[in-house]
């Protein structure tokens, strides 16, 4: 591992000198995460939430296939499929054909106002990394070939297991693009928002709001099967079965579940952890105001084996600086003492960078 920690070394000193090749960098490597990301939600959502009618066909052949079951996804492909359901109630429109194409216009659209708050309230750069991420996300969800997924994945019928891997996709489509300081659009777009004014979870806010689309999803889908019900093979009309609706909509709230857990695993920034060092070194805590946007209290203490005189420092930082603060502490004395405590929330005033 030496080659490669001197390799790494060698390149922070190239980019530190090099401040355009640096920025250029980041955004180079943003811009790959951000497709990355958007190629995972846009697979997961055709493979596990609301695969395409072709696909369907093929998972279930020889049988007919009249409708799909579908999981509701979050954000605004949620509200996409919502709007969906909504325009389906009328008498005579079926729009399962179309719907992959719908969703990827619908979702772009939605997005649109999204984008201008996060423009105006978050940040310029944030709003433009988004705004690819949902661009690709679009192409890829209208793109990627039917046969990509129904030969490579057949879990139509076991819904758990869709529920499961749609919930990892989605969350962690979601968290590369948190994970880098830009979103993946939607929902994630307001939840970062009241984040990061509330400087707490952003996964939470996720199902908040998600748990709302799936309500509308679920009236506008019940209101259609009695206004504008499936019809067979044959054109006749079949009974309005309310079941797979609901049961697909209790499905989707273990997929927000897993996939608010898979994000806030991801996403560090805004979770905190408290530091309790034990030190005999007086120039630590000097050391950590300087390297940190965060004070620290600075308690004296006496060991109870040896009778010496130490000092107990307490400081709150963001789980992403914990690697950095216990390499400098270790540098600056070998002998510390070090705990670590995850802090469910901090009130008061504690800097976190601002998104860029």
């Amino acid at each position: 591992m030496k080659w490669f920690r001197k390799a790494e070394d060698e390149t922070s000193s190239f980019l530190i000198d090099h401040p355009k090749v640096k920025t250029w960098s980041i955004w180079i490597g943003k811009f790959f995460l951000e497709a990355l990301s958007a190629f995972i939600f846009a697979y997961g959502f055709r493979a596990f939430i609301s695969p395409s009618l072709a696909c369907v066909e093929e998972w279930m052949r020889p049988e007919p296939v009249t409708s799909i079951n579908a999981l509701i996804s979050g954000g605004a492909s949620g509200i996409a499929q919502a709007i969906i359901k909504f325009i389906e109630m009328f008498p005579g429109v079926h729009l399962l054909k179309m719907e992959t194409t719908l969703i990827s216009i619908f979702y772009f659209v939605i997005n649109i106002p999204l984008f201008l708050l996060a423009w105006f309230k978050i940040s310029k750069q944030f709003a433009v990394f988004t705004l690819i991420n949902v661009a690709f996300v679009s192409l890829f969800n209208q793109v990627i070939p039917d046969s990509w997924i129904y030969e490579v994945v057949n879990i139509y019928e076991d819904n758990l297991a869709r529920t499961i891997f749609g919930g990892i996709t989605t969350g962690l489509s979601s968290g590369l693009a948190l994970m880098v300081g830009t979103s993946s659009g939607g929902i994630d777009i307001i939840s970062m928002y009241i984040s990061e004014k509330k400087s707490s979870s952003v996964g939470q806010y996720s199902v908040i709001c998600n748990s709302i689309t799936v309500l509308c999803f679920v009236i506008f889908s019940i209101i259609g099967l009695n206004t504008n019900p499936l019809l067979d093979a044959s054109g006749e009309a079949l009974p309005a079965d309310f079941t797979p609706t609901v049961t697909m909509a209790l499905y989707t709230l273990v997929y927000f579940f897993v996939s608010g857990k898979v994000i806030d695993v991801l996403n560090t920034k805004n979770k905190k952890q408290e530091l309790q060092i034990f030190t005999t070194n007086e120039t630590l805590p000097i050391v950590l105001i300087r390297a940190f946007p965060h004070s620290c209290t600075v308690v004296e203490s006496r060991g109870a084996f040896t009778g010496r005189r130490n000092l107990m420092v307490y400081m709150v930082i963001s789980r992403s600086e914990k690697k950095k603060a216990i390499q400098l502490i270790k540098a600056v004395d070998k002998l510390s003492f070090i705990t670590v405590i995850d802090l469910n929330q901090v009130y008061g005033r504690f800097y976190i960078k601002p998104i860029e």
